[in-house]
């Protein structure tokens, strides 16, 4: 007879590994994490990884989706809030981003943008799937943006989907410059000029 699954005790696993590859890739690099890397930090055996992932390709990109998935739910939470406007919606999503990054010294940056430049070239998957991911951020964005909103953020010369990209893509530098300066100081000139009405 064939055993059955215990699917709660199999999502456990698959989360808490989904958790160690999201730590070592913002961390090191994609490429410098070996499967070795990751079965010692979860104390799992090598096979054991193979019943939750078919590759180190398909687990980075269940990492990626998983990390992806955390940041657009962090997001939508603040959009259905009824007691905050979308310019404050925003401004609450950005500046609890640098309250973390301040929690942590202000390194490791965004898993999506540095696994970005990592891979875009090399790995044609991933950066689909990075490409995919940020973008729904941008198109969550842009929906905040259809009002007075993008006024208030100097964004008013901007349709909606241009605001948003152009939020995202300053934020994006904002972070690796952080990162390069170990400072917040680049986090905090964003939020001046996008945030400061």
């Amino acid at each position: 007879m064939a055993r059955v699954r215990d699917e709660q005790k199999f999502n456990q696993c698959r989360e808490a590994l989904l958790a160690v590859g999201e730590e070592l890739f913002i961390n090191n690099s994609f490429n410098s994490v070996g499967l070795n890397d990751i079965l010692r930090e979860a104390s799992i055996p090598k096979g054991s990884f193979y019943h939750y992932f078919d590759s180190k390709e398909d687990f980075g990109m269940q990492v990626v989706q998983h990390y992806g998935q955390q940041n657009l739910q962090a997001l939508e939470t603040l959009l259905e809030r009824s007691d905050l406007d979308s310019y404050d919606k925003l401004k609450t999503f950005f500046q609890g981003s640098i309250d973390h990054y301040g929690e942590i010294d202000y390194c490791q940056g965004c898993l999506l943008a540095n696994l970005s430049q990592e891979l875009a070239d090399v790995n044609e998957k991933l950066r689909c799937k990075i490409n995919e991911l940020s973008q729904l951020m941008v198109d969550r964005i842009a929906e905040c943006l259809k009002g007075p909103e993008a006024r208030d953020l100097n964004l008013g010369e901007l349709n909606p989907d241009e605001g948003a990209q152009l939020l995202m893509n300053s934020w994006q530098g904002a972070v690796m410059k952080m990162k390069l300066q170990k400072s917040r100081q680049p986090l905090d000139m964003f939020m001046k000029f996008f945030f400061s009405r």
